[in-house]
């Protein structure tokens, strides 16, 4: 049945769906003609669902929230202490570890908005002179319908696959849809972007979808389905969970190859769009190496050659919509960097020495001594100097000072300091002297004892580094200090850029037994990197680097999957890769994460660092059952044809 969509109310842009049946069109309100028989009247008509769509950005919750963890209206500067990388380990902080369940994601009044555009579009086709331009939006409402979807299918695998308009007053059996298979849910995105690549502008325009946008969508939607069919098994679903025998969870692994090749056709899409690793460098830090202030600049650089879809923000809009975040008040420490609250994140060591890391023990296991705290960064990947903040880095005109604590005499191995431990001989009887921010010994020497930004005694999470490093990635380095508060960043969000899609194309590329065009892609990465093995394709035959994650995969494509990590931090992408490689409840397992912890060594006045664990000593635990999350109770309790649940819920 075709619904007529009457009324729509028109505010700053955004729209808000309504059902009024009304003899007269009040003023400031467009009806389905104003909106659907104009480009202007459409683009107003998209520009509110494209602030629904499932981007995971600065005010992204990784666990419940306002508008189901999306586009947070009230108090969304907490998107900082419950952010996805924070659940999944890759920011280190004292709030959410995992969040295994989900916060009920349920987009299809969003779906029913697209679905009615879909269907009563065409009427209006007569007044578009340009078919190209009738042709582009209609693939523009295709993208969108994709994404929702693609946001259900990661979390839930098959649902209910609603592609016209319900009638309302429809019997209760029409409206109780069924799940649909993960196979055939991941199929209709599919669909849904081969639509819109064909029929899409590849004129761009920012913030809106054009032909590569969809492409990028496809590239990592594809490539997600291709990873959760080949690795279904390793969830060992019991014979007895419906779910999984009906296919409504998990995929057959001879079906992988279908998505990935999609995957691989979309990525070359997106490479004929002109589209370049960034190498402009426009915000240049003179204390960085070249290669890594080009990298830093990457993510504060809105005109960047790399970006393909982004989403923007606008702080002096008025508050309540949504349009501005609170990234570096929750990023930068407070008094010296931010006015409001502070550093709230941090990157752990792990993920530090996932590059090119300097050595700070000798082969015997020594600590290696350094003239300067700040020489720790000297051989470190560059990469790594632009994603994050070590002693002697500057922000804001501010010099991060981050040193732990002293030792009056060190003269063993560093293992001897049992990661920290209070218990440890060394670090009893006054040895290893630990202090309050900016502490100085009173005994002669007057030492520092811990820094400004190090590691403090009397503080918890809150601009107290509990890693030894901070996060730099997407910080604005161009706010004054005054100005970083609550609610008071704007910089934009990166949802695609070229990097990602070499990435996703190495992926797919071995997946397809195309190795050596794999790390073709890998190769560019690392270069633009600066690391120091650029192609790192010699190791062809370690069959044993993931048994410790649940399965065997060879040395190479486990490289492949941790070069992700290296360039992808921070950016929303960890969390899903381990759920759909099906190694997250082995990976986060009871997890504590290291940190870097520099010592001054007072016999031989010079510093150290050790390898420790973070204080708090908590821990990062994801269940198997996080690989699916469950379907909604509450739908389920509107609509029991949702049943079965998935497997292990």
């Amino acid at each position: 049945m075709k619904i007529k969509l009457v009324l729509f109310s028109v505010i700053l842009g955004f729209i808000a769906s309504a059902c009024y049946d009304l003899t007269l069109q009040p003023k400031g309100m467009l009806g389905e003609p104003e909106l659907y028989g104009t480009e202007f009247g459409v683009k107003k008509y998209f520009s509110g669902i494209y602030t629904w769509l499932p981007i995971e950005d600065f005010t992204y919750f990784a666990r419940s929230g306002g508008s189901s963890g999306f586009s947070q209206k009230n108090n969304g500067w907490e998107a900082g202490k419950f952010s996805q990388g924070n659940m999944s380990g890759e920011f280190v902080n004292t709030w959410i570890k995992v969040n295994n369940d989900g916060f009920g994601y349920w987009p299809y009044d969003k779906i029913r908005l697209v679905n009615s555009f879909i269907a009563n579009f065409p009427d209006y086709k007569t007044l578009y002179g340009d078919v190209n331009v009738y042709n582009s939006l209609m693939g523009e409402a295709h993208f969108l319908r994709a994404y929702f979807y693609f946001g259900l299918a990661k979390r839930y695998g098959g649902v209910p696959l609603i592609t016209k308009v319900q009638d309302i007053l429809g019997s209760k059996d029409s409206l109780n849809v069924k799940r649909a298979t993960e196979y055939a849910t991941w199929k209709l995105i599919h669909d849904d972007l081969q639509f819109a690549i064909a029929n899409l502008r590849t004129t761009k325009e920012a913030g809106r979808a054009n032909k590569y946008v969809a492409a990028a969508l496809m590239s990592r939607a594809m490539l997600y389905a291709g990873t959760i069919a080949k690795y279904t098994d390793y969830l060992n679903f019991k014979a007895d969970q419906k779910a999984a025998q009906l296919g409504l969870a998990g995929m057959d692994p001879s079906q992988a190859v279908e998505f990935f090749q999609y995957s691989y056709d979309a990525g070359k899409i997106v490479e004929s769009g002109g589209y370049t690793l960034y190498t402009d460098n426009k915000i240049a830090d003179p204390l960085l190496p070249v290669k890594a202030s080009n990298f830093a600049s990457l993510f504060q650089d809105p005109t960047s050659s790399e970006n393909i879809f982004v989403k923007f923000f606008d702080k002096n809009t008025p508050g309540g919509l949504g349009l501005k975040h609170s990234y570096d008040a929750l990023m930068s420490p407070n008094p010296d960097m931010a006015s409001e609250v502070g550093a709230e994140s941090y990157p752990s060591l792990d993920f530090m020495r996932m590059f090119d890391f300097p050595a700070f023990t000798d082969a015997a296991g020594k600590p290696i001594r350094f003239a300067k705290r700040s020489d720790i960064t000297n051989g470190m990947e560059p990469r790594l100097r632009g994603t994050c903040y070590f002693d002697g880095d500057v922000l804001r005109g501010k010099t991060y000072s981050i040193q732990r604590g002293i030792y009056k005499s060190f003269p063993g191995l560093a293992a001897d300091a049992q990661s920290g431990s209070s218990v440890a001989d060394i670090n009893k009887n006054g040895n290893r002297i630990l202090g309050n921010k900016n502490d100085t010994d009173p005994s002669p020497g007057g030492d520092l004892i811990t820094g400004q930004h190090g590691q403090f005694e009397n503080g918890g999470g809150e601009s107290n580094t509990l890693t030894g490093a901070y996060i730099r990635k997407y910080v604005n380095t161009n706010m004054a200090t005054p100005d970083v508060r609550l609610n008071n960043s704007a910089q934009h969000y990166i949802v695609f850029r070229l990097g990602e899609i070499y990435l996703n194309q190495a992926e797919v590329c071995y997946e397809l037994g195309r190795k050596a065009e794999a790390f073709d892609y890998i190769e560019k990465i690392r270069i633009r990197a600066g690391a120091i093995d650029a192609r790192h394709d010699n190791n062809p035959t370690d069959p044993n680097s993931l048994t410790k994650n649940g399965y065997l995969v060879g040395g190479d494509l486990q490289f492949i999957r941790d070069e992700r990590f290296r360039e992808l931090f921070g950016e929303n992408h960890r969390w899903w890769d381990l759920r759909r490689w099906r190694v997250v409840d082995a990976v986060v397992k009871q997890w504590i994460p290291r940190a870097l912890e520099c010592y001054y060594d007072r016999e031989n006045k010079k510093y150290f660092f050790l390898d420790e664990s973070v204080k708090n000593n908590e821990t990062w635990t994801a269940s198997k059952a996080s690989n699916y999350e469950p379907i909604p109770q509450g739908e389920i309790n509107k609509n029991t044809n949702l049943l079965p649940q998935n497997p292990l819920r």
